[in-house]
């Protein structure tokens, strides 16, 4: 016990040192991207309410989750609004909060094992630390996702240990706080409660806990889902955007897997086109008009579909693919070729930075020159070299060996470590092993079923960690069950 107490400061130590790099030099006004949760947040911190998730004055929105929105919103009012000083704030909360994190692991994992403990805390410092875009970069919500993971996790086998213990305050406060962060939180919530229940079913006494953690999250929901009916005039008891998140992932996109491309030429965020008709229409009658094609187009195309949520789960649990087929640039275009390649969709302009992204960077370089050719662009060879040079960097990342072991290491190889552990164990993996296994299975099923990318697999690192260490300890425990040689 005496180890783990002084191996949580140690992690954070290391998370504060792995921020401070990712983050330090880029932590200047105007240099980050808040996003949909920023913009709400703003609105929040501003007195308009829950609203404007693209800016623009939009009126009251469902399109995020609240619980990361007032998050950035107490930020804003403790260092102003989309300030440097408040992204700073947020980087602490995060650093903060995997330590936290960091900690609960290596308390879950105590009683399994050192070397179950030791592995997994390793195995998250490294995912944290090391993971491009990964949960230390600046403005990242995964933190919060990855901390109510593993309070669940935490939770869950307190409550099975000690029904006495503070497992189950921690439990109430999860229940509480998971379905207002994200719909798979919500689901991995609703498993363990139910998976508790049903190990308690022969105790009336434990049974409460389970219960009253059900209680408190369907008071969550029923609260959010309330303010939802009286803000949009319908009932939305999580998000708004399911039927644009279907469309977009199984209609706009040939693979369920969109690029790029699809996604900035569809999401009013980025799209003057999309932003006008969102504005115009209003966000219920918005994402209502994406319900009719999508049906359709499912209903059309029923096995495509099926492809879709199997590529999705290959995704998820074999290789997560990281590239999105874009990459940015501050290189400072002629204003006439930026208005040219805008309207051409080869680049969007992010903001008032004056950074750049470059759609369609995975594509054939001869196509992409033909195509900067037919722009009549007035420095067309500035463009091209720097496509060519963002398209270098696009392919020594995502495609080098660097990439490919990325792709493993947050998919396939937590699978693998979970399976190993199961057979190692006679076909069932040991209790903390289970449990994550329940809780990373709930937080993926939303998004595999309709809308997966590496933004949703990024908040299983906890929970992967957790099947690394299990396996480690599992393989040690049968290597120290050998017979010695005689």
């Amino acid at each position: 016990m005496g180890q783990s107490r002084l191996l949580a400061p140690a992690g954070f130590l290391v998370l504060a040192a792995a921020a401070l790099a990712h983050n330090l030099p880029r932590l200047a006004p105007g240099m980050l991207d808040w996003a949909e949760p920023g913009n709400v947040a703003a609105a929040l911190a501003q007195g308009r309410g829950f609203s404007d998730p693209f800016d623009g004055a939009t009126g009251a929105t469902a399109w995020v989750s609240p619980l990361p929105v007032w998050v950035e919103a107490a930020a804003f009012l403790a260092f102003g609004v989309k300030s440097a000083a408040a992204a700073k704030a947020l980087l602490v909360l995060a650093v903060v909060g995997l330590g936290a994190a960091n900690a609960l692991l290596l308390s879950a994992l105590a009683p399994f094992g050192a070397w179950a403990r030791n592995a997994a805390s390793a195995a998250f410092l490294a995912y944290c630390a090391l993971l491009p875009a990964g949960p230390l970069e600046v403005l990242s919500e995964a933190w919060l996702d990855i901390l109510v993971s593993a309070a669940l996790l935490w939770a869950a086998l307190e409550a099975r240990r000690s029904p006495e213990a503070r497992g189950p305050l921690v439990l109430f406060a999860v229940a509480l706080a998971a379905p207002l962060d994200n719909a798979g939180l919500a689901l991995a919530t609703g498993i363990v409660l139910l998976a508790l229940a049903w190990s308690f079913r022969g105790d009336i006494r434990r049974l409460r806990v389970p219960f009253a953690a059900i209680a408190v999250a369907a008071a969550a929901v029923g609260g959010w889902t309330g303010r939802n009916a009286v803000a949009l005039g319908r009932f939305v008891p999580l998000k708004s955007n399911l039927w644009f998140e279907l469309h977009l992932a199984n209609v706009d996109s040939a693979d369920g897997l969109p690029r790029m491309e699809t996604v900035l030429r569809k999401l009013p965020y980025f799209d003057v086109a999309q932003f006008e008709r969102y504005a115009r229409l209003g966000e219920p009658a918005y994402v209502d008009s994406f319900r009719g094609p999508a049906l359709a187009a499912l209903r059309s195309a029923p096995l495509h579909f099926a492809g879709n949520v199997l590529r999705r789960a290959a995704d998820a649990a074999v290789f997560c693919r990281r590239e999105g087929g874009g990459e940015f640039t501050r290189f400072r275009f002629r204003q006439d070729d930026a208005v040219r390649l805008v309207a051409s969709g080869e680049l969007i302009l992010l903001g008032q930075s004056g950074n750049g992204l470059w759609t369609r960077i995975d594509a054939d370089p001869s196509d992409v020159s033909a195509r900067l050719h037919r722009l009549g662009l007035a420095d067309e060879g500035a463009a091209w070299r720097d496509w060519a040079d963002k398209r270098l960097a696009f392919d020594a990342r995502f495609r080098g060996a660097g990439g490919i072991a990325i792709g493993f290491l947050t998919a396939g190889i937590p699978v693998a470590a979970l399976l190993l552990c199961a057979l190692l164990g006679g076909g069932r993996p040991a209790p903390p092993a289970a449990w994550a296994a329940a809780i990373g299975f709930g937080m993926l099923l939303p998004f595999v079923l309709v809308n997966h990318n590496e933004r949703h697999q990024l908040p299983l690192v906890a929970m992967q960690a957790v099947a690394v260490g299990a396996c480690v300890q599992a393989c040690a425990d049968r290597l120290g069950r050998r017979p010695a040689a005689p």
